[in-house]
């Protein structure tokens, strides 16, 4: 630690916000020799060089993935980075078996998995509670709750190099959520003791702003903050062969940082590096800076978002029990934003880069699918049948695809829409889903291999022709299909008659998510409710 003095304080004893490492609960920050935690093989890996218009981001929390007593690893790595890379796990039921934790995720099929909160957190390592990690306390070094030894520094960057490792090698870039835009006491902060009252924003009267909602908020737009969000973001690139970031209420920051940090990450580690973020903070923000919003999404450059506009049309507000939108209930109204958002637009018009645009149905936070189906009273096969339509939908769609844990079996949390404070039964992965749900996990394969194939992607340019070929239920909006390359894909969501097509004779079944079609299409064809048709032309 060093021990500080300035205008304000005297002799206050404080973390380096560049410490690479910290002792237990992240009280002292620690020197670390990188080449001494470098697991075999290490040298021989570097990020994956991946398209974002071909990548489908599965997002996970390290503790969710292996804390169900389904999930049948070894007991000790539960919860760890250890168990979130543990090869060879699987659970049986009535004489099935199938595949959990890591070995699940590679059976999905996702080339990137994007983890909640790794950094250090203000929390309880050694008997840790539940926590998502949007609390941050040392920026720059791992939480120590999920490593087997939360007292050794050195073990769980060790621990996490061998997970980046095993996914790497997998074919899977690890991404990484991060928390800059506020931290979990801004008065106790190691920025506010180095620097009082040049880290943070405040309002005219002296007191912080809180744009976070979470009492304070970071001023990015500061030199020194700017050069700390760059700095931090290329160390952890660089130094744990990250694939991509995702910034937790990205709307606080201004708009210059995001597109020096952006360019940064693309310049010194490849050009297919993401960065993509929410496009909205929680309250006002204090200051005349350009903030990284919706309202000026269509300028960016070198980063993304999320597209709420697609999430909350295909089953309605995600935060709101009992809402609908086009895929369980509500047709007409949302279906123009759905076209819109399967061409990677957000809104209306077409953005100014569609690749980093992220199409999505829920997060971690608000529902998920299963439970915000419930709502509707739409449960068990006709809930599977819904939410696998609306990840159709998403993993069809332009830009980035983005699928929150577990979505693939119907994942429920016990109707909990914010489960940051929940219990670990709460928030796990229940794999006795993958048997009662099989058919569902078979489709999501099937998207996720198709959309990672990139033969479903266009350029921006060639994003209109997707528009033109576009042919729906101009009545009640309760179907639409396109042309996509060398696919038709055909969507009919839970409302209305079948859909009798006679146009498609001689194409290739990819995908009936309801398991009527396979082959070739001999006749003519119908789609009925919650159904998604992908057909393959066939060459002559």
């Amino acid at each position: 630690t060093y021990v500080v003095s300035n205008y304000l304080y005297s002799n206050k004893e404080v973390v380096d916000p560049y410490a690479k490492s910290t002792g237990v609960n992240g009280l002292r920050g620690m020197v670390v020799d990188f080449s001494k935690v470098n697991p075999e093989g290490w040298d021989t890996i570097s990020t994956l060089n991946i398209d974002p218009k071909n990548l489908v981001v599965y997002e996970a929390h390290i503790a969710d993935l292996t804390s169900s007593t389904t999930w049948g690893g070894n007991a000790r790595y539960a919860k760890t980075y250890k168990g979130f890379a543990e090869e060879g796990t699987t659970y049986t039921k009535d004489g099935v078996t199938v595949k959990t934790g890591f070995d699940h995720i590679k059976e999905l099929g996702v080339n990137a998995v994007q983890l909640l909160p790794i950094f250090d957190s203000a929390n309880d390592e050694v008997n840790p509670s539940f926590n998502w990690g949007y609390n941050p306390l040392n920026y720059n070094a791992l939480d120590g709750s999920y490593s087997l030894n939360p007292y050794d520094g050195y073990q769980k960057i060790k621990e996490f190099k061998e997970l980046v490792y095993k996914y790497n090698k997998a074919g899977i870039n690890i991404i990484m959520d991060v928390v800059f835009n506020h931290v979990n006491d801004a008065s106790t902060s190691n920025f506010n003791y180095l620097m009082p009252g040049y880290y943070f924003r405040y309002t005219s009267n002296g007191f912080m702003s809180d744009g976070s909602g979470c009492g304070n908020e970071t001023a990015s737009e500061r030199l020194m903050m700017r050069k700390f969000m760059i700095d931090t973001t290329e160390f952890w690139a660089k130094e744990y062969k990250l694939g991509g970031f995702r910034f937790d209420l990205m709307g606080i920051h201004d708009v210059t940082t995001m597109e020096k940090l952006s360019s940064n990450l693309k310049t010194k580690i490849n050009s297919n590096f993401v960065v993509y973020g929410e496009p909205w903070s929680a309250a006002g923000c204090s200051t005349t800076a350009e903030l990284a919003t919706l309202s000026n999404y269509s300028t960016w450059q070198n980063f993304g978002c999320f597209n709420s506009t697609i999430r909350d049309a295909v089953f309605g507000s995600v935060g709101q029990s009992g809402s609908t939108g086009w895929a369980n209930g509500n047709n007409k109204d949302n279906i123009y934003a759905i076209q819109n958002g399967v061409m990677g637009y957000i809104g209306d018009t077409r953005n100014n880069n569609i690749k980093y645009t992220v199409s999505y149905i829920s997060c971690h936070d608000n529902y998920n699918a299963a439970d915000h189906l419930a709502t509707n009273q739409i449960t068990g096969e006709a809930a599977s049948k819904a939410s696998t339509l609306g990840h159709a939908l998403v993993l069809t769609s332009q830009g980035i695809s983005f699928i929150q844990e577990g979505e693939e079996i119907l994942r429920d949390k016990d109707g909990n829409h914010n489960s940051y404070n929940a219990s670990y039964e709460v928030n796990d992965i229940d794999y006795t889903n993958k048997i009662t749900y099989a058919s569902m996990f078979e489709n999501f394969k099937k998207l996720v291999a198709l959309k990672k194939s990139g033969e479903i992607t266009v350029t921006d340019e060639e994003s209109n022709t997707i528009r033109n070929s576009m042919t729906y239920d101009e009545t009640n909006g309760n179907w639409f299909y396109y042309n996509l390359k060398d696919y038709v894909i055909i969507h009919h969501n839970g409302n209305g008659e079948d859909l009798d097509l006679t146009t498609f004779k001689g194409y290739e079944v990819y995908l009936d998510t309801l398991n009527r079609y396979s082959g070739t299409i001999s006749d003519n064809l119908s789609v009925t409710k919650y159904e998604t048709l992908i057909l393959k032309k066939v060459s002559a």
